[in-house]
Order: structure tokens, then C-alpha cells, then sequence
């Protein structure tokens, strides 16, 4: 004896049929009826149905995948309805393995024929089933919610690089030979596959569906396989989805196994001054192969165990300020340059692979180069900018003058007085006494430096004068600054 579900937004639609099917001498022990598509989930669920009736236009666009996924994996045998005599219908019955698709107003006797094939085809080594051998069923619930009972099989995550990806993986999915047909739940973002047996060899199962999806798709996925008998299903989920964040260092195309989950080190994210002041030299120098060398080297040659991607991500943002500001020096304001720069944020926020990320920045790096140079921005660049930028860059050099500093700008010592003191309201020797002490603040609170060091550093002879400016401009000597 089987049981059916009719799901249709018409009461009235659904009462006929329902009458009708009691005429017949249908081996139908129960009939369920629904008008709304979470009590038909719902359904679906709890009474594993072995035939499913089901209105199509009732579905909505946003919902269908996640719909034909809870068809799959609960019901027998379906039977597609529609008002709407379309291509668009005929496909959805066809992804559904619908027994017919019936097309409103509905024929009786199509009915009774489609009941009795699907009744016909039936049998129970083909009906799906999501019962563990502990008699329990899996629900998309026990991945967000600890309920603490172990599940003894293997669990795989796949994950694809580029999302729109997932539907055909779903595809291939329900059409790969596995050794036991597993449960599979969807989410946003990765496909969970969770298997009721035992079977040899889950890595190597893996490994072939592997083989097998890039002969067919030219698109990257991983996949995280889970083999401990301990863990219950939300434990496993997560294990699996924190293995998967290694693709961001290793990229796609591994299968790989949960068992060599490594807790993430510390990194400081940000610049220090040193490389920022590195970074402004490169740039402002033109020197994109040393650029180049800075980024292989400094995530290129990263080994287990890898520091939180996040972390990574914030500290590719504290290099592209280094590249804003280069552009703001160098006057690079166009529209297409805005654009290229919003994109690279973007990739730097939700790559998934960190080498994709570091092969476009330097790209933009080379770009900005080449924008420089066929434009002659160097010659165009705010004067004023260029000349502060030298000054931030070159502060630590005692001897730094105003002229050196008008040299580098191409303009006379009196020209480059006469516009810092109109745009600042500061000569050249008071703005650079600013940046000097500045840089010096930095020092004293972030480092164990001698203040005779410190005054070094940032440009004084002589660290009795350094102390002696430091007080006048702060009201305090550099070690009660320090203190304080």
C-alpha cells in the first residue's frame, strides 16, 4: 500500500482529485493534501510519500531549487501539474523525473493512467530513503544544530569556485554511479553529501567524482570528505566547512581529507612602518618587478598551517591604501581607473583563492604604471601632493632640504615655499619639523628604541635639539611622552 501527496494552490482542485482517486481501486492507503509549499516540505519530510502530485506553478523562481531538492530526496514517484502549457513547465517536470505532466483542466482518465504507471514502477529497493540504520532521518536541521548523536558514515562537502556553478554539480550529482546513493543538502554556497553505509575507500570515491566532473565541466570545485565515526553531523559540517577554507591558500580541484584540520597562526595583518615606507619608495620609484617579488614572496611560499584567511584579506587592504595613495599622488583620478581600483577591492573582500587575488593586484599595479607613463602624470601631479609625499618618504634624511625636495618636483626653492606656505599656512622647515615629530610619536609608543636612536631616525643630529623641539611643540620631553 502507498501514500500520496497532492499539493496545489486550488482547494477546490485539490478535493476533485482527491475524490476522483477514491473511486479508483488504487492501492492508496493515504492521501494528503496541501495548498502551501512549506506544509508540503514539511510533508515531504515526515511522511516520505511514494507518489507527489504537485502544482509546479505553486513554486516560486527563488524557491525551485531548493523545492526540487526536498522532491528528490523524499519523495517515490512524482506527478507534475500546471496551468501553464509551456516549455519552461515542461523542463521543471523533466528535472523532476515527473511519471506525466498534467496540464489543467485535468483529463480523468490521463489521471487514472498516470497513477497507475507510477503505482506500476514502484518498488521499495528504488524508493528514497533517508533513514539511517539507527532509524533516524537526517534533516537539514541536524547540520545547524548539535544534537550530539554520531554519525558513523562519510560525509562529503563540495564546494565550487565560481557558485553559479552549483546546479550543474547538483546534476552530475544525481547522475554519479556512487557506491551508495547518499542524502543531499543544498545550501548557498556548497552541496552536502551524507551517506547511510559503509563503503571502501570514501577518499578514493571522492577522488573519481573528482576525475569524472572535470571531463565533464571545465569549472573548479573541492571537495572535504569526513570519515570519523565520533562527530555528530552539525560537528562534522563544521570540521568540514573549516577545511574547506584552506582552498583560499591550495585552490580547488583537491579532494580533501578532514583529518589534517590545523588551527590557523596569528599574523599582524597590517603594514609595518618599515613596509609602508617600502611600499611608497617601489611605487613612487615605478619598481613593479620588486612589487612583484614583495607579493610572491610574502603569499606565495605560505605553508601549513596557514594563517585566517580574514587576516590575509585585511592585510591585501593595507596594501591597496599604499596603492590608493600612489594614485592620489600621481593625480590618477579617471573614471576608468576608479572602476579597476573598486574592482580589486572586491576580489580582495570575496575571491575565493588568494593567488587569483595576488595575480590581479599585480596586474593593477602594472596598469597604473603603464597609466603614468603614457599620460605623463608624473609631470601633471600636484605639486604640492608630490612635494609632502617626498618629504613622508624622505624625513629620516638629515640633510633633506628644500631644495632637494623642490628638485624632486621639478620647480624652484621659492615657488615650492610660496605655494606650502599659501595651501598649509606652514613654511617647508615647520611642515617637515611636523612630520619628523610625528613619525617620533610612532616610535616612542611602539617600540623599545633609545631615544637617542629615535632621534636618529627621524632625521636629528643631535638628540638634545630633538628633545628640546619635541618639548616645545608637545609640552613634554620624549620620555614623559613615552610615560605618559
Amino acid at each position: 500500500m502507498y501514500k500520496l501527496l497532492l499539493a496545489d494552490r486550488d482547494k477546490e482542485e485539490l478535493q476533485g482529485i482527491s475524490w476522483l482517486l477514491s473511486k479508483y481501486s488504487f492501492p492508496i492507503t493515504n492521501i494528503h493534501l496541501t495548498n502551501q509549499v512549506t506544509d508540503m516540505l514539511a510533508m515531504l519530510e515526515n511522511e516520505l510519500p511514494d507518489i507527489l502530485c504537485i502544482e509546479l506553478d505553486m513554486i516560486s523562481e527563488d524557491k525551485w531549487e531548493m523545492v526540487k531538492s526536498f522532491i528528490h530526496q523524499y519523495s517515490g514517484r512524482v506527478i507534475a501539474i500546471t496551468a501553464e502549457a509551456t516549455f519552461e513547465r515542461a523542463m521543471q517536470a523533466m528535472s523532476l523525473k515527473a511519471v506525466d505532466l498534467w496540464v489543467k483542466p485535468l483529463s480523468p482518465s490521463r489521471m487514472k493512467h498516470a497513477i497507475q504507471l507510477a503505482i506500476g514502477n514502484l518498488a521499495v529497493n528504488r524508493k528514497k530513503k533517508v533513514e539511517t540504520d539507527l532509524g533516524q532521518v537526517v534533516r537539514y536541521e541536524s547540520l545547524f544544530m548539535d544534537d550530539q548523536v554520531p554519525h558513523p558514515y562519510p560525509v562529503y562537502l563540495l564546494e565550487a569556485e565560481q557558485r553559479e556553478t552549483l546546479t550543474d554539480l547538483r546534476t552530475f550529482i544525481q547522475q554519479f554511479d556512487f557506491d551508495y546513493k547518499p542524502s543531499v543538502f543544498s545550501t548557498h554556497d556548497c552541496i552536502i553529501l551524507v551517506f547511510h553505509h559503509d563503503f571502501p575507500a570514501p577518499l578514493k570515491q571522492a577522488q573519481r567524482f573528482l576525475r569524472e566532473w572535470r571531463h565533464m565541466e571545465a569549472s573548479s570545485i573541492a571537495i572535504a570528505v569526513h570519515t570519523d565515526k565520533e562527530d555528530s553531523l552539525h560537528q562534522i559540517y563544521m570540521k568540514l566547512l573549516r577545511i574547506m577554507e584552506t582552498t583560499f591558500f591550495i585552490g580547488y580541484g583537491q579532494v580533501l581529507p578532514s583529518g589534517e584540520l590545523q588551527d590557523w597562526v596569528e599574523i599582524d595583518p597590517f603594514l609595518t612602518v618599515e613596509e609602508q615606507r617600502n611600499w611608497v619608495f617601489m611605487l613612487d620609484e615605478g619598481q613593479g618587478d620588486k612589487l612583484k617579488s614583495w607579493l610572491y614572496d610574502a603569499f606565495f611560499d605560505m605553508q601549513a598551517p596557514y594563517p585566517e584567511p580574514g587576516l590575509l584579506r585585511t592585510r591585501l587592504t593595507s596594501i591597496l591604501a599604499q596603492i590608493r595613495r600612489f594614485m592620489f599622488r600621481k593625480g590618477i583620478t579617471d573614471q576608468e581607473s576608479e572602476s579597476y581600483y573598486k574592482k580589486i577591492f572586491e576580489i580582495i573582500l570575496y575571491s575565493p583563492v588568494l593567488y587569483r587575488i595576488v595575480q590581479e593586484l599585480v596586474l593593477f599595479i602594472h596598469y597604473l604604471f603603464q597609466t603614468v607613463k603614457e599620460q605623463h602624470m608624473y609631470a601633471k601631479a600636484d605639486v604640492v601632493e608630490a612635494a609632502i609625499g617626498y618629504m613622508e618618504n624622505h624625513y629620516s634624511d638629515a640633510t633633506l632640504s628644500l631644495t632637494d625636495v623642490a628638485d624632486h618636483v621639478d620647480r624652484s626653492s621659492s615657488y615650492l615655499s610660496h605655494i606650502l606656505t599659501k595651501k598649509y599656512h606652514q613654511s617647508f622647515r615647520e611642515m617637515l619639523v611636523y612630520f619628523r615629530l610625528q613619525k617620533a610619536k610612532e616610535l616612542l609608543g611602539a617600540t623599545d628604541e633609545s631615544i637617542q636612536n629615535i632621534a636618529v631616525a627621524v632625521g636629528f643630529r643631535n638628540p638634545n635639539y630633538f628633545s628640546r623641539v619635541f618639548k616645545s611643540h608637545t609640552g613634554l620631553t620624549p620620555r614623559e611622552w613615552r610615560l605618559q
